[in-house]
């Protein structure tokens, strides 16, 4: 029998290297749940996790490729992309 307990997962978001966001704000623009917000003193783009459905779009937009879809292997990527483009 499994005990009644509470279990932490962290959720399938994407993150960006702050330390070289390039601060284009195009990811911004990109996200549909708006869930990225421009920290103006950093000159860089934030992710709210809690907003953050995790759909990839910001990750495959970023031109300095500094966002990165957390809990995804490539060969998930590369098969969404395939499904995508059958």
């Amino acid at each position: 029998m499994i005990g009644r307990g509470s279990v932490e997962i962290e959720s399938a978001t994407a993150v960006i290297d702050e330390e070289h966001c390039a601060g284009c704000k195009i990811c911004i623009d990109l996200c549909s749940y708006k869930a990225i917000t421009f920290d103006e003193e950093k000159k860089v783009s934030r992710i709210n996790e809690a907003l953050c459905k995790g759909c990839g779009t910001c990750v495959a937009a970023c031109p300095s490729g500094v966002i990165t879809g957390r809990h995804f292997t490539t060969e998930q990527i590369m098969a969404e992309i395939e499904g995508v483009l059958a």
